[in-house]
Formats: C-alpha cells, sequence, structure tokens
C-alpha cells in the first residue's frame, strides 16, 4: 500500500529531481570515507528547497518527502534540522547541527550555522564559534566534529517548544534513514543484475530475491512511517517511525554487504558511502532503547494518568 502524492507534491519531486541528478552517481575512482558535498548543500540552500516547510501550501510532510530523497543520494548534505527545524528557532539559515551532549560527535557541526544542543532540561540554540569546536576523523561518511562548550550565544528553549524540537529530531531520523537505506539497496540490486555466478546473474537466484523483497519492503513501511510521523507531528508517531528504522537498519546492512560480496566493507567500491552512514544514524537520539523507551511513555502515560498512577518516566 502506498499512498497518492498531490499534485504539488509531484511537481515539488521532479524539481528537486533536476537538482539532485549531477550527484545521483557515486564519484569516480578512489573513494574516501566521508563525501559531503558542499557543493549540493549550496544548491539547496540557494534554491529554496529547505524552506519549503514554511511554504504556503505545504508542511512537514513535504519537507520530509525531501529529506527521503536527498539521503538516497550517495554524497551527504544537511537537510532534516534546515527544513524540520529551522522554523522554530527563526529560521537562521543552514546548515544546523544537532548535539545530544558537549563532547559527543555531532554532524555538520563544523560546517552548521546554528547548533541545536539537546539537554534534560530542554535545547540550547546558538552559534557555534570555530575555536569552540574540534572536528573528527571520520569513518561513519558524514563530518562530524564536538562541542567543547555551549556557545555563548546560545538562546535556552523549554517546554513545548524544546519537545517540538526534539520530536522533528526524531522524524529527521526515520526519513533520513528511510532514504539512505532506499539508496544502498538501489545499488546492491544493480550489484546482482550485473554480477554473474554460475553463468547467472546473482539476482536470477530465488533466496537472493525472497531477501530483497523483504529488504524492500521493510524500506517501504520506514518511509511510510517517517511520512505518517511528519504528517502527525506528535511524540507517539515520532517514536514509532524512529524506532522502526533504527531496528531495521542492521538488517539492510547485514544483506547488501553481503550480497555485494562484502565488497563494501572496504573503498573500493561505494556501498559504504550509504551503509556507514545508516551505522550511524542507528545509534542516534539514543538509538532504538531510547525510542523504546519514549514510544512506552507515550502508550502508557494516558491509561495512567485515567487510573490515577503515576506513569513510567
Amino acid at each position: 500500500m502506498d499512498f497518492e502524492l498531490s499534485s504539488d507534491q509531484k511537481l515539488l519531486l521532479t524539481s528537486l529531481e533536476g537538482l539532485l541528478d549531477p550527484f545521483r552517481s557515486p564519484p569516480i575512482g578512489g573513494h574516501r570515507y566521508v563525501e559531503y558535498s558542499v557543493e549540493l548543500q549550496a544548491e539547496l540552500i540557494k534554491s529554496g528547497f529547505l524552506d519549503v516547510a514554511s511554504e504556503s501550501g505545504y508542511g512537514l510532510l513535504d519537507a520530509a518527502l525531501l529529506v527521503e530523497e536527498i539521503a538516497s543520494c550517495p554524497v551527504s548534505v544537511e537537510v532534516a534540522a534546515s527544513t524540520l527545524i529551522s522554523p522554530l528557532i527563526g529560521g537562521f539559515g543552514s546548515p544546523i547541527a544537532l548535539s545530544w551532549g558537549v563532547d559527543r560527535p555531532a554532524r555538520y557541526l563544523k560546517q552548521a550555522k546554528i547548533v541545536c544542543l539537546f539537554r534534560h532540561d530542554g535545547v540550547l540554540v546558538g552559534t557555534p564559534a570555530p575555536d569552540e569546536l574540534d572536528p573528527i576523523e571520520s569513518v561513519v561518511a558524514y563530518p562530524l566534529a564536538t562541542l567543547r562548550a555551549v556557545p555563548s550565544d546560545a538562546v535556552h528553549y523549554t517546554g513545548n517548544i524544546a519537545a517540538t524540537i526534539r520530536r522533528r529530531a526524531l522524524i529527521g531520523i526515520a526519513a533520513e534513514a528511510a532514504g539512505v537505506m532506499r539508496g544502498a539497496l538501489q545499488l546492491t540490486v544493480q550489484y546482482v543484475k550485473d554480477r554473474q555466478q554460475f553463468g547467472h546473474p546473482l539476482g536470477d537466484f530465488q533466496a537472493i530475491q525472497h531477501r530483497l523483497a523483504e529488504d524492500a519492503q521493510l524500506i517501504h513501511a520506514c518511509r511510510t512511517l517517517a511520512f505518517r510521523a511528519a504528517y502527525e507531528d506528535d511524540d507517539r508517531h515520532a517514536a514509532v517511525a524512529c524506532l522502526y528504522a533504527q531496528e531495521a537498519i542492521r538488517k539492510i546492512i547485514y544483506d547488501c554487504h553481503q550480497f555485494s560480496g562484502a565488497m563494501g566493507l572496504t573503498l573500493e567500491y561505494p556501498l559504504h558511502l550509504w551503509t556507514y552512514r545508516l551505522k550511524y544514524l542507528q545509534g542516534e537520539a539514543g538509538g532504538k532503547a531510547r525510542q523504546g523507551q519514549l514510544l512506552a511513555q507515550e502508550v502508557w502515560r494516558p491509561q495512567a494518568a485515567a487510573d490515577g498512577r503515576q506513569a513510567y518516566a
């Protein structure tokens, strides 16, 4: 089952595809661990695509569609926070980094104009100064850095705004993971079509077909849950979407690498440009264990309140 895109959504994705087309193919020659595209990031900012959630007639669902589509490319760029979270904090520009703690690695922090620092008492939003950052030599296909200290101009968001920022971070992870998984699977499917074994393409073998079909179904479910979470914009759907995506990542990585002859574990084959990103997303925001806790709170809190009992915290 799938939903039908509106005419505006079809036009949006068609326009986006023209921009993404030069970035669809993996870089030719020796591959690096990190393939962050300064060029694509600049094109997305200049084109206005990252402002889609604030445009009349569009919203979070359309932003999630863009996040998922862009994430399927072999290069990494910051999209999710810029589309889903930026409208909540005044739209200060892209890229935006999400940090889950001082001294903890954060994606795009070195490139970011704004950082959202998640803490137990809310979210701090500020401008990271270059001398407050420590870049990290990364092998996860994302550019990483750590914060040495809280930005001096940080604004402290609490209550509903902080909760919404956290929720949309989870929606962004779910949508991005779905897109990255889809890109990895597309590359793997093409490989098993081309690779010959025992006089036949690998894709002719039924056992491989069955597992790839399972992977396709799993990724489709991840996409659907991410889009539903963006449409509903509530904590329960966000936790479900992020939990399901982080749970699915393990199988997708395993199957893609196995069917590619484990070549994607090294740099001569570009599969790592997707799967190494997935390994990082698998643990983002506390990983599936944390999303399970959040989901349990959302499921049990209403019943506990109705029964006059204290909800699990």
